[in-house]
């Protein structure tokens, strides 16, 4: 992977990376990451694993590199998750070296390498995983409320999945990018850092947690032209560059992470009414860019994920895998050359999400009559009421289409009785005397009976992770 990296970089010397307190040129980033790999290369055997966690966006992609200059296997972390999802993960991948930018994360392994300092502590004896060989990482998805998995994405299906987004995504060297989210995502490293640097991009890394107030100031200040997120990052900021008249520079805009409904895309349109934007699919296991909607189908398809990337397959079959007709929903099938090796140390999930090497999403959806991918929801927030399949996410479409709410998430509650529907919103700040029989009335005149909540809970915030993304409630409530 350092090689086909190194190459793009020197390709564009002075490109930059840069945050809030440092900018580095490419030829300088290319000097530290050999420094750095050429210590850990010393120190460790090829293939061995090196988990990160560092506070500094520029400093996790610098350990990435200097892995892969070493031939090691980097394993990203956040810590905007929590220390103990990051324990999780080492619980899981047993790594042979922790790699960090501060002392305080010291604790969490005796084998450490720390960045700043350059100081090491090495184990004994490693032996190496053979099953890693053509490994390039491991991200692991999943897991901030359960077990992780760890999916092994080899250097052959991440280099491949770049030069896909190459096709399509119109970006290049006069353009400046702002990763807000974690290197953790593998949206992010492919589908921003890497892209990023295949293209000679300046990049900006936003090391703040998820704050969309914060964010479009530090577009202002850098000029930042290339945005990625999720549609309630971006709708935030729409809503944000509305209200306050902001000025932006903002020319592409890649949306991917969430189910966007009509509603959201076109509050995001109106913030953003001249900007590409680019709403795409894909999924870790997949490297992870399945589909891309073009941006001048934008405005006509806007709750569409859009068509397959060059030499991708997608299919939607029944819980057997009998293939469906167009429009039929059903779980969507993936066949990509970019597909992950398996899920570390757990053969027995892989058989199950990948069989005659199509790859099992867990997302239900559907295609129209022109090819067009639609994400309806992830099969495991399904709810099962009286018998009928319902869509959490198809809920939500509607229901953000109420002027007086803000956003919103559905999800089921279990009882003995079987599965009812539960809603968390939270209201317009203008709304904040609304009672919840007032919130019934406006819910029956856009919800089908079948559809309608059991349980309302009105909320001033909605809680989401480091990327800005909904966290889907689970629980059981035994009084409905």
């Amino acid at each position: 992977m350092w090689n086909f990296i190194v190459e793009k970089m020197k390709t564009y010397p002075c490109a930059t990376f840069f945050n809030e307190r440092v900018v580095y040129t490419y030829s300088q980033i290319i000097n530290m990451v050999i420094g750095h790999g050429k210590l850990l290369k010393s120190e460790l055997p090829q293939k061995a694993k090196c988990a990160i966690l560092c506070d500094s966006g520029l400093n996790c992609a610098l350990a990435i590199f200097a892995c892969w200059y070493a031939n090691l296997v980097p394993i990203p972390m956040s810590i905007n998750y929590g220390i103990k999802h990051c324990c999780k993960i080492i619980e899981l991948t047993e790594p042979d070296m922790l790699i960090v930018d501060t002392d305080i994360y010291h604790d969490l392994s005796p084998f450490w390498y720390n960045l700043i300092t350059k100081t090491i502590t090495v184990k004994n004896n490693i032996i190496s995983d053979a099953i890693l060989d053509d490994i390039a990482i491991i991200m692991c998805t999943s897991g901030t409320t359960g077990t992780p998995k760890g999916v092994m994405i080899t250097e052959h299906g991440l280099q491949q999945n770049i030069l896909k987004i190459v096709e399509y995504f119109d970006i290049n060297s006069k353009d400046r990018i702002m990763i807000a989210r974690p290197l953790y995502h593998c949206a992010v490293l492919t589908g921003e850092l890497l892209i990023s640097i295949n293209n000679g991009l300046d990049i900006g890394f936003f090391d703040d947690k998820y704050n969309p107030n914060a964010i479009l100031p530090f577009t202002v200040k850098n000029a930042i032209s290339v945005l990625c997120g999720t549609p309630t990052l971006l709708n935030h900021l729409s809503t944000f560059i509305q209200r306050n008249k902001i000025t932006h520079l903002i020319k592409n805009i890649a949306i991917s992470g969430e189910c966007l409904s009509e509603t959201i895309a076109i509050n995001i349109r109106k913030g953003f009414p001249d900007t590409a934007i680019y709403s795409v699919y894909g999924l870790t296991e997949a490297s992870p860019r399945v589909s891309y909607l073009p941006p001048e189908k934008f405005n006509d398809y806007p709750d569409s994920v859009g068509v397959p990337l060059t030499g991708i397959q997608i299919k939607i079959t029944d819980e057997n895998q009998n293939d469906l007709p167009i429009k039929s929903q059903g779980l969507i099938m993936v066949e990509t050359p970019c597909i992950m090796k398996g899920y570390y140390k757990n053969d027995e999930i892989t058989q199950k999400v990948i069989k005659n090497n199509w790859l099992s999403t867990g997302d239900v959806g559907y295609i129209n009559e022109m090819g067009y991918l639609y994400i309806l929801s992830r099969i495991d927030d399904m709810i099962i009421k009286s018998g009928m399949n319902i869509y959490p996410k198809e809920i939500e479409n509607q229901i953000v289409s109420i002027e007086q709410i803000q956003e919103c998430v559905v999800y089921g509650v279990d009882s003995d009785i079987g599965q009812a529907i539960a809603l968390d919103l939270v209201l317009n700040n203008t709304n904040k005397a609304i009672t919840k029989k007032e919130l019934m009335i406006l819910l029956a005149e856009v919800l089908p009976a079948y559809q309608m909540p059991s349980e309302i809970n009105i909320l001033d915030s909605i809680n989401k992770n480091a990327s800005g993304k909904i966290v889907r409630p689970r629980r059981k409530n035994d009084k409905i």
